[in-house]
């Protein structure tokens, strides 16, 4: 067991990472061989980091990043062709270069690949100036082989299937979100701000825990769908979207019960004496039951049926929240907190249903042809 720990925190990377780095390794090497060879190239060092940049996860990933890579070249050269050749002096020509260059590289369209426009501009830009058309055009086709042999190793070579991350990710959601309402459930048993027991950050740990499950589960999906091998693209998994637009979902009305939770007063003069008193301990036990059985319900979202204990949640809750409980809820925040607690169920109550199986049933009436 110890071994196996210490090769788990000697090795932080999986079979999935390596695959990527042989991916890009082979590129990059094919590249630079394709370049020496062809294009008599002594040392293709642009080819080879072109195949190295614009390999990614997916295949949908890598065309995405080979497509952003290669308008941003292409409008470095359209910039800089024209400002070498008609504007006087080459200084002035320079400045135009980069001031035109430097705000389009910055577009969203462009993504992280808009660094290469004004770095491919400056270039075409001085060897333009410096008449030398054969070394541009060996530049642009170190560039071009580059993004060809990304695209092709990224299709062909270790096409991998990223399910299995996908579904570690959306699982690290689930219980993220089941803790954090049990820890919710806590601090209003407590009477303690949902920071005190959860911590300041615990707000920002679940947005990062629901953005990397939506890139995990877009990658799975791209991964299955633009698979070369027919057996990946016929493989059966568990991970449907409207799961985690459920989640996504909870997570919302989580934070939003945290907060509020945060500002309420109940919470913030724990000693308070009399009837409100009483009506918050009426009101806090039973709240912190039923955040701890939604917990319950949110880990079990799974796609398919709900959670057993959901009706029985639901129906709690609105005694709970009903006009006939003794004593009523009298205040706005404990209505606001009932509120967020039924979206949370009503999401959950929505979950993707289980698909059913068509058996087919012969009629007795009519009986089977025989071959």
């Amino acid at each position: 067991m110890l071994s196996a720990r210490m090769s788990a925190r000697a090795m932080p990377f999986g079979r999935t990472d390596c695959a990527d780095a042989a991916r890009a390794t082979v590129a990059a090497g094919l590249t630079w061989q394709v370049c020496v060879t062809l294009l008599h190239t002594p040392h293709p060092y642009v080819g080879a980091v072109a195949a190295l940049l614009i390999v990614e996860a997916t295949v949908v990933r890598t065309v995405a990043a080979a497509t952003r890579y290669a308008a941003g070249c292409l409008l470095g050269v359209v910039i800089a062709v024209p400002a070498a050749l008609y504007v006087e002096p080459a200084m002035v020509g320079l400045g135009l270069v980069v001031f035109v260059s430097v705000p389009l590289a910055r577009h969203e369209l462009l993504g992280h690949q808009g660094l290469h426009l004004p770095t491919t501009a400056l270039i075409t830009f001085a060897l333009v100036r410096g008449r030398h058309p054969a070394e541009l055009v060996s530049h642009l086709a170190e560039i071009t082989l580059g993004i060809a042999f990304g695209l092709a190793c990224s299709a062909l070579l270790f096409p991998a299937v990223r399910v299995r991350s996908a579904e570690h990710s959306v699982e690290r959601l689930r219980t993220l979100l089941a803790r954090h309402l049990d820890g919710l459930a806590d601090a209003v048993a407590r009477r303690e701000r949902p920071r005190n027991v959860l911590g300041s950050g615990w707000e920002r740990e679940l947005d990062a825990a629901l953005a990397q499950a939506r890139t995990a589960v877009d990658e799975a999906h791209e991964s299955v769908r633009w698979n070369v091998r027919p057996t990946a693209r016929r493989r059966r998994w568990h991970l449907d979207r409207r799961v985690m637009r459920t989640l996504a979902d909870v997570e919302r009305q989580v934070c939003a019960a945290g907060r509020l939770l945060d500002t309420r007063p109940a919470v913030s003069r724990p000693g308070a004496r009399g009837g409100g008193a009483a009506a918050a301990d009426g009101f806090a036990g039973p709240y912190a039951g039923l955040l701890r059985t939604t917990a319950l319900c949110v880990y079990g979202c799974r796609g398919g049926r709900p959670h057993p204990a959901l009706p029985a949640a639901r129906h709690a809750l609105a005694r709970l929240g009903g006009p006939d409980r003794d004593p009523p809820v009298d205040r706005d925040e404990d209505r606001h907190l009932v509120h967020h607690l039924d979206a949370v169920l009503s999401c959950l109550t929505t979950s993707v249903p289980t698909p059913t199986r068509q058996h087919r049933v012969l009629s007795p009436l009519r009986p089977s042809q025989r071959r």
